[in-house]
């Protein structure tokens, strides 16, 4: 995993409980602090999801057709025959 996958799941294992338990105790600075956490783990996977249909680097790219079809427009299609 990268990186920013890892980063993101310790946001949310740290995120939701530190929240919790900054907010059921009454520490509005501890909520916030794991309120924080949990929003950065939801940017962090809104930013893999806007990326997951791009390719990624060089091999992602799409490589043109040796013989594309369009300059074969004006040429028949093959005809297979079934005699031998």
């Amino acid at each position: 995993m990268a990186p920013k996958h890892w980063l993101a799941v310790l946001c949310l294992v740290a995120g939701v409980p530190l929240a919790a338990w900054g907010l059921a105790n009454g520490s509005l600075l501890t909520g916030l602090a794991g309120l924080a956490l949990v929003f950065g783990f939801l940017g962090l996977v809104f930013q893999w999801m806007a990326g997951a249909g791009k390719p990624m680097g060089a091999e992602g790219k799409i490589k043109p057709a040796a013989n594309a079809a369009w300059s074969m427009k004006d040429q028949p299609a093959n005809q297979h025959s079934k005699e031998k």
